[in-house]
């Protein structure tokens, strides 16, 4: 009896030993393993703090970015026109996650350039450091304001961008009373332009010499692939976002020739740059390339944007000024073909569509305080597109593919490639700046036309401005970045 029981303990004591080695095993597993803890009210206090100490020093020194814009009470989330029109939509968590890391990141983005930007860095900071801090903040504070019902619910009302029309103008300026004037205005360009487009291209007149500018494409994709690339891309808002690679095959394969009239340097494709005022070098022809999308029916479209800048818009009349561009933006559909084409100036001037056989314009547009679209011409079927471009004005006159066997094709200027980002934060001799400054607008870019037009409710119209802060319309209201805006004006040809 005495040896069983003895035999027992050394069993029990034994077993007690494996399973504090065990325990301890594990507990030192679980430590490397799971998550940091949740952080403490301290932490956030000190993460909230932190941003309004930044965004103080930003809006001292004038240097916000307008990409995309803040959320409220939320100031570590920025957002677009596109994620906000999910608000209403987040069904899942996966579609939680998503939305906000969009918006996450588009804070982050925008914080590195504003503090690349400041003209001297905080006191007793170091920028680098502190981006990797406001990082770590935003998490901590994502983290806490996902765990809180009532926060979901205040950051799904409040990720809204502002309109890009002020409406105490248009009350001060009689809308209702100078729109009809306007709308006669747009109406008569209308019609110019239509007559420009029915002119056979050989008889379009040329005041200087055709110069062609291109980029040299790889090898381009054909539908099938491109629409490979768009499925395989989608992230759980069914948004395409394409690798890196995949973007320079998209962008290779639907560039088109810029096939522009040159009178002097003022017509000549450049990039621009900040030497006491925003110039635009000739000497460097650059082509630059920026990704959007837009929403049709249960779909989300990847649209690709290719953005040239010329020096100035010269002439004595009220839309002359400094710097002109152009915005060509290519609408894929997910069958991988365009779906449609569409044009502005950098301004958000002078917008022009040109639909595929898969669009066509909807039936029930509204006839009054509404801007018709302007459709001059339908899109072409082939690759490359050829953009025919006036002289002084930059106004496109029409847009065709060039039939001509490849040993004939006029030999074109080449285009380097760059981010539409890089104009967000250009170098300068002490330091780093924005082409862009407050409201998105390019200072020393204001054209006379302003002081006729301002009861329209357009911030400096003809001024040239920041991607996502572009009014379209003079009459009624309407932005390149709508998230619906190509459903709004066109329906499928069944």
């Amino acid at each position: 009896m005495d040896n069983t029981n003895d035999t027992r303990c050394i069993v029990l004591a034994m077993a007690e030993l494996i399973l504090l080695f065990v325990t301890s095993f594990l507990t030192g597993c679980a430590t490397v393993e799971t998550r940091p803890a949740a952080p403490t009210g301290d932490v956030l206090t000190t993460c909230r703090m932190l941003y309004q100490e930044v965004d103080a020093a930003i809006e001292r020194a004038g240097v916000r970015d307008y990409g995309s814009s803040p959320v409220r009470d939320f100031p570590y989330l920025r957002t677009t026109r596109l994620l906000a029109s999910f608000r209403g939509e987040l069904t899942a968590q996966k579609h939680w996650t998503a939305w906000t890391a969009h918006m996450a990141d588009l804070d982050a983005e925008s914080r590195a350039l504003e503090l690349r930007n400041l003209p001297t860095p905080m006191e007793g900071r170091r920028n680098g450091t502190l981006g990797e801090e406001l990082n770590r903040c935003r998490e901590h504070l994502l983290a806490a304001d996902l765990a809180q019902p009532e926060r979901r619910a205040m950051l799904r009302d409040a990720a809204r961008v502002p309109d890009d029309y002020v409406t105490w103008w248009q009350v001060l300026g009689l809308y209702p009373l100078t729109a009809p004037v306007v709308s006669t205005r747009i109406s008569a360009w209308h019609i110019e332009t239509h007559n420009t487009y029915t002119t056979p291209l050989a008889a379009l007149p040329v005041a200087g010499e055709l110069v062609r500018w291109a980029s040299s494409p790889g090898a381009l994709l054909t539908a099938p692939q491109v629409g490979d690339i768009l499925h395989r891309s989608l992230d759980p808002l069914g948004i395409p976002m394409p690798t890196i690679t995949d973007l320079d095959r998209l962008f290779d394969t639907f560039a088109p020739v810029w096939e522009v009239d040159v009178m002097d340097n003022n017509d000549r494709i450049g990039m621009p740059r900040w030497d006491n005022g925003p110039v635009v070098d000739v000497a460097r022809p650059t082509l630059y390339r920026k990704i959007s999308h837009t929403r049709f029916g249960d779909q989300v479209l990847l649209q690709l944007n290719y953005i040239v800048w010329f020096p100035a818009r010269p002439g004595n009349d009220i839309y002359a000024g400094q710097l002109d561009g152009l915005n060509w933006r290519v609408t894929l559909g997910p069958d991988g073909e365009p779906w449609l084409y569409d044009v502005i100036h950098n301004c958000g001037c002078y917008h022009e569509f040109f639909p595929s056989h898969h669009l066509r314009l909807r039936d029930d547009l509204p006839t009054s305080y509404f801007e018709p679209p302007l459709l001059p011409q339908p899109a072409p079927e082939q690759q490359p597109l050829v953009l025919r471009i006036a002289s002084r004005t930059h106004y496109i006159q029409r847009i065709y593919h060039d039939e001509s066997p490849p040993g004939l094709l006029p030999a074109a200027q080449p285009l380097a490639w760059d981010e539409y980002d890089a104009l967000r934060s250009l170098p300068i001799a002490d330091g780093y700046r924005s082409l862009f400054g407050i409201h998105g607008l390019i200072a020393g870019t204001e054209r006379p036309e302003r002081f006729i037009l301002w009861p329209m409710g357009i911030r400096s119209p003809g001024a040239m401005r920041q991607w996502g802060r572009h009014a379209t319309a003079f009459v009624g209201r309407r932005h390149f970045d709508d998230a619906f805006l190509i459903e709004s004006l066109f329906m499928r040809v069944p």
